[in-house]
């Protein structure tokens, strides 16, 4: 691989002046090109090669350390091979385990996960031997990445971070690439598109709407918290479970009436349209000041709340007029 570097471990860093020697040096290191596949098939194997480019400012060998940003359903960690080529060594590179320093959380920190809104890990990886490098001689090398793509239909943007033993994950010291958004096919299930907006359950329409129109309810069981399924994804009914603050007291609609039956408008998709005074039974000269809401099955023994915070979801009068 390219820049390179073996990981010294704190037991030789016996003098002292030597270590404060490392702090006012440095390593350059570029990630110059990403060989990566702009879409594959799920459960293809996939190729990935890196271009990194060293400028050493030290006569020193470091262990090289490799992230890779990727869904955790694809687990890399598990099915991943990485080698590196460089005219200062080659070889294989290792699963980060417990007995070495905590890579993945500097990496998060620094890195974060670029576009995508979840279900991404960084996944470490580090060279099984050191990579020497000379003071002032800048070398270039290559990262060979082969993993498999999942097997699910996917929509993520991939990572890519090089460092060194020596120097660790530190801004400077550290290059960190991210790729488009790439796309993985062939699956059985609905598109899972990380790069997309969060997936959130309920829509409304109309786009403004006062509590004295009629408001159409859209539910989607497949969306509940970090992109899996709500636990009313299969029910066979869904019902609307409403509270209204009427005039300062709660008043709460939650049974299996069919003013709050839902109809199914598809797998998994619901839909009720309300008129808020009529819903709630708000008596004349009466004023609605705010609705929250939920979703239940027949039996009330399930309930979906919002899965961003953990309550219920709020109605918010929006009319501009």
């Amino acid at each position: 691989m390219k820049n390179i570097i073996r990981k010294i471990k704190h037991t030789l860093f016996q003098p002292k002046a030597l270590f404060l020697l490392f702090l006012l040096l440095s390593m350059c290191i570029t990630i110059t090109n990403i060989n990566q596949p702009s879409s594959t098939t799920v459960g293809e194997r996939m190729d990935v090669t890196i271009d990194v480019d060293v400028a050493p400012a030290e006569d020193a060998a470091y262990n090289i350390v490799f992230g890779v940003l990727a869904p955790e359903a694809w687990d890399i960690a598990s099915n991943a091979t990485v080698s590196y080529t460089s005219p200062n060594g080659s070889g294989t590179m290792r699963l980060a385990d417990a007995s070495d320093p905590d890579y993945a959380t500097p990496i998060m920190d620094l890195a974060g996960i670029g576009e995508n809104y979840g279900l991404v890990e960084w996944v470490v990886f580090i060279s099984n031997d050191m990579v020497s490098g000379a003071n002032g001689v800048n070398f270039s090398g290559q990262i060979q990445l082969s993993m498999d793509a999942g097997a699910e239909n996917i929509k993520t943007q991939l990572g890519y971070i090089v460092g060194t033993s020596g120097y660790g994950i530190t801004a400077g010291e550290t290059a960190i690439r991210f790729t488009p958004c790439m796309e993985v096919t062939g699956g059985s299930n609905p598109l899972i598109d990380l790069c997309g907006p969060l997936p959130f359950p309920v829509t409304f329409r109309p786009a403004e709407y006062s509590f004295n129109d009629i408001i159409h309810f859209g539910f989607d069981a497949t969306k509940g918290a970090e992109g899996g399924s709500t636990a009313l994804s299969g029910a066979a009914q869904v019902f609307l479970c409403g509270t209204a603050t009427i005039d300062g007291q709660p008043v709460q609609v939650c049974d299996n009436s069919d003013k709050a039956r839902m109809r199914s408008t598809g797998d998994d998709q619901w839909e009720i349209s309300i008129w808020p005074r009529q819903f709630f039974s708000v008596q004349p000269g009466q004023e609605i000041a705010d609705i929250s809401f939920n979703f239940t099955n027949e039996n009330g023994d399930i309930v979906v709340k919002n899965p961003d915070t953990g309550e219920d979801f709020q109605l918010v009068a929006n009319c501009t007029n």
